[in-house]
């Protein structure tokens, strides 16, 4: 059973993960989070199972795509709750432009701004780890935000998997992957799954 929380070093360029010691304790990640300096990345919340993405799928309407289910809108909820309820500052909100992904944003009551690069990567052209979306998204995992802030990243599962590498596969929904960017770099300091959140 893999560990909550947990340290992993990531190249840049590379997606290979090297397994550090785990945090002292998971108490440390709402200090942490109130701090700020660290990029949030989390995958949608909770899906409706029998509902897929259409082909062709238009980002302007949500009928043509698998969206929220209610236990995922609640969740999300939660999760903006929490971040609020720790004192933590959100300096800047990007997500996917999946309905999912700007409606988690929405229901955090977080304003965000889109980027195409984090659309999800099972429907991208190009993939993989030294594709232009991979890259993309190492470059905002490695960007310091601004000071006594965090970045809140929203979208999939696939699109962290190219950037970071394998260990992300099993990242589960509403989860969220804390970095600190570090050196050009960036290392992960928690992993957050989305019942742990009214935890903190």
């Amino acid at each position: 059973m893999r560990g909550l929380w947990a340290i992993v070093v990531l190249g840049l360029l590379g997606s290979a993960a090297v397994q550090a010691q785990p945090l002292a304790a998971p108490a440390e990640l709402a200090p942490l989070l109130r701090a700020g300096g660290l990029v949030l990345y989390m995958r949608h919340p909770a899906t409706e199972p029998g509902q897929t993405d259409a082909e062709p799928l238009d980002f302007a309407d949500c009928t043509t795509q698998r969206n929220l289910s209610d236990g995922g809108r609640r969740s999300a909820v939660e999760i903006g709750a929490a971040m609020r309820r720790i004192g933590m500052r959100i300096g800047g909100v990007v997500t996917s432009e999946y309905c999912r992904a700007r409606e988690a944003a929405r229901l955090m009551e977080f304003p965000a701004e889109t980027d195409a690069l984090l659309n999800d990567g099972g429907r991208m052209l190009a993939k993989g780890p030294d594709s232009i979306p991979a890259r993309a998204l190492r470059t905002w995992l490695s960007r310091p935000p601004l000071p006594g802030t965090n970045l809140l990243i929203v979208a999939h599962r696939p699109n962290l998997v190219d950037a970071a590498g394998p260990s992300f596969a099993d990242l589960g929904e509403g989860e969220v992957a804390v970095f600190r960017p570090s050196d050009g770099g960036f290392v992960l300091v928690a992993r957050v799954r989305a019942a742990d959140w009214p935890g903190l």
